[in-house]
């Protein structure tokens, strides 16, 4: 039986332990992938309750101009659930439905940052796009290092945005693929 769960950072800490032990059990001296953000809500895909398949972890944040966005801090699935033949669940990626559920949100702006050029046409085949400018307007408001982040629009409702913000949405610029994992 698969189960959903939104927990806060405090509340998923067990998960969070479990999933790194499932995610690599030989313990081979690799540094864990850091999940951890004490500011980040939760959203769990648990199988029978107690074994995390994954998680979505996010922050709603304001921007000056009063408009809400969601900043997905982390996506992580199994390994199992991830590879070239993924184990599905109901027909779907874990990731999917993940993203379903925070799709469900009443806001509308999404963002993430992408680790690598093969998440990038993933993220792009959901709808994200990146934009240089925006980018670097959008990792001051998050506050965050990496200034390579990607956005999507959900179009279902008219949103407010500033004339700054229109110029930005409105021409994006492409992603542009490298040898190298960031973008020019």
């Amino acid at each position: 039986m698969i189960d959903i769960q939104e927990l806060s950072f405090t509340e998923s800490q067990e998960f969070i332990s479990v999933f790194e032990f499932l995610e690599k059990p030989s313990f081979n001296g690799m540094d864990w992938v850091d999940v951890e953000d004490e500011n980040a809500t939760y959203i769990w895909l648990l199988e029978d309750i107690k074994k995390p398949l994954g998680f979505l972890s996010y922050k709603i944040i304001l921007m000056p101009n009063q408009i809400d966005f969601i900043y997905i801090v982390k996506i992580y699935v199994l390994k199992t659930h991830r590879s070239k033949k993924p184990i599905l669940i109901d027909g779907k990626r874990a990731s999917m439905i993940l993203f379903e559920q925070i799709y469900k949100k009443d806001i509308n702006i999404l963002t993430l940052e992408s680790a690598d050029e093969k998440l990038d046409i993933y993220y792009q085949k959901l709808g994200f796009k990146y934009n240089v400018e925006l980018s670097k307007e959008l990792s001051k408001v998050i506050d965050t290092r990496n200034r390579e982040i990607m956005y999507k629009i959900d179009k279902r409702e008219e949103i407010e945005l500033s004339e700054v913000e229109k110029k930005f949405f409105d021409s994006h610029t492409p992603l542009k693929f490298s040898n190298s994992k960031h973008r020019s």
